[in-house]
């Protein structure tokens, strides 16, 4: 990620719509404003319209989500688990409390559920080759509906623009209309530091999700190592996964 770039967006966005001043840092692979984790996942455009459907009524009684994240070898598969365990529980509007897990070198399987008794399948890996822009994919399934993030049948996003030349093929997914240039994952993080500079977002719920998401990712792996599931006490506190207000113009 281009931390300069990054910020230089975040700096347009705030010049055009109004913020509060911060910044963007990185520590650990991992995108701050401040001492705030930021959550770009559910900042996506993607997981924003699943979270819509969970909660409008498009979907009615979900009992499974059904998660899988790719990525070049060499990449974090505790911060990819981290991540996809934090959109579970977002999208499932509840938190996690069970999880077991069997975990083959760079990939780990992982079986949860939630409070709510929603159940949930992750496959994270981190074998593709190097320059591999990786992908992920989200499936909701319930008691009427279904819904995934990615078109059906396949797991490979897709590019909106394509070019070829001698060198080969190109291709561009510039997925906002005022971040361009950026990767996938550059624009997702600024829009989230965006959203905590505007106050759509809460540092304290995010803060909160995202202990809750590494706490159940380390005890993943806890429970591989044991092979037998491991138990997270749910304590009265914050609802760390209520939606968040998207900004009007994107």
């Amino acid at each position: 990620m281009n931390i300069k770039k990054m910020n230089k967006g975040l700096d347009f966005l705030r010049d055009k719509y109004g913020a509060q001043k911060g910044e963007i840092t990185i520590k650990d692979g991992h995108c701050f404003v401040g001492t705030t984790p930021l959550l770009p996942g559910r900042m996506e455009r993607k997981i924003v319209e699943l979270k819509k459907m969970t909660e409008n009524g498009t979907l009615e009684g979900v009992s499974t989500l059904r998660f899988a994240a790719f990525a070049p070898k060499g990449t974090d598969i505790a911060a990819m688990l981290a991540k996809e365990l934090d959109l579970a529980a977002y999208l499932g509007g509840s938190d996690v409390v069970r999880v077991m897990a069997v975990r083959n070198g760079a990939a780990i399987n992982v079986l949860a559920k939630l409070a709510n008794d929603v159940n949930v399948s992750v496959e994270i890996g981190a074998g593709l080759p190097k320059g591999e822009l990786g992908y992920d994919r989200h499936e909701i399934i319930a008691k009427r509906g279904v819904a995934c993030d990615q078109t059906v049948d396949t797991h490979t996003p897709h590019a909106s623009i394509r070019c070829w030349d001698a060198k080969g093929a190109t291709e561009y997914t510039d997925v906002d209309t005022e971040l361009f240039g950026m990767t996938y994952e550059e624009v997702w993080n600024v829009r989230a530091a965006f959203a905590l500079l505007q106050k759509r977002a809460s540092a304290k719920i995010w803060k909160s999700a995202w202990a809750k998401a590494t706490k159940a990712a380390a005890l993943a792996f806890a429970a591989d190592r044991s092979k037998a599931a491991k138990i997270l006490a749910v304590k009265k506190g914050l609802d760390t996964n209520q939606s968040i207000k998207v900004a009007e113009v994107r």
